[in-house]
């Protein structure tokens, strides 16, 4: 495996380790009551984790372009 190809999976790992946390914050603040001030707290996370999405996701096109040639 090359570089550019451990890159690319790498970038893969990292996206789909927010993704999944994403996930498991957003099943959470569906169990907690709206006065519960741990809502507030998961909400921002969730936001950290999503604005870092976008980021390696053009990333990792980027890289797949690049493999790709």
């Amino acid at each position: 495996m090359d570089d550019l190809e451990e890159d690319v999976r790498a970038t893969a790992q990292s996206i789909e380790a927010d993704a999944d946390r994403l996930a498991a914050i957003e099943d959470e603040k569906k169990t907690l009551d709206s006065a519960d001030p741990r809502l507030l707290e998961l909400s921002r996370e969730a936001e950290l984790i999503s604005k870092r999405l976008v980021p390696k996701t053009v990333a990792e096109r980027a890289l797949v372009v690049e493999k790709q040639g």
